[in-house]
């Protein structure tokens, strides 16, 4: 048996491309299978948000060795992070 895999953009009507496929000689069966498009839409956001943070990261530090900026020190950063009520 062989099986081809069709990726669908959002503008594709599944039930339209399901019945033509049925209508192909050969063709035992149709699945439609759906949600892999919100895992990689959520991966792609928590890259672009890692990109992120660690661009403003690494910018700060460059400020810091030019002395354009004071870093905090790590008693700094969890003082903040209780004042948020994060820690």
């Amino acid at each position: 048996m062989t099986q081809i895999l069709v990726t669908l953009n959002e503008d594709a009507t599944t039930q339209h491309v399901r019945k033509a496929i049925e209508l192909l000689r050969g063709v035992a069966s149709v699945k439609v299978f759906k949600g892999n498009a919100e895992k990689v839409a959520e991966k792609r956001r928590q890259e672009a948000y890692v990109k992120e943070s660690l661009t403003r990261a690494f910018d700060e530090v460059k400020r810091a060795r030019r002395g354009e900026h004071k870093m905090m020190t790590d008693e700094e950063f969890m003082a903040e992070l209780k004042a948020e009520g994060i820690a």
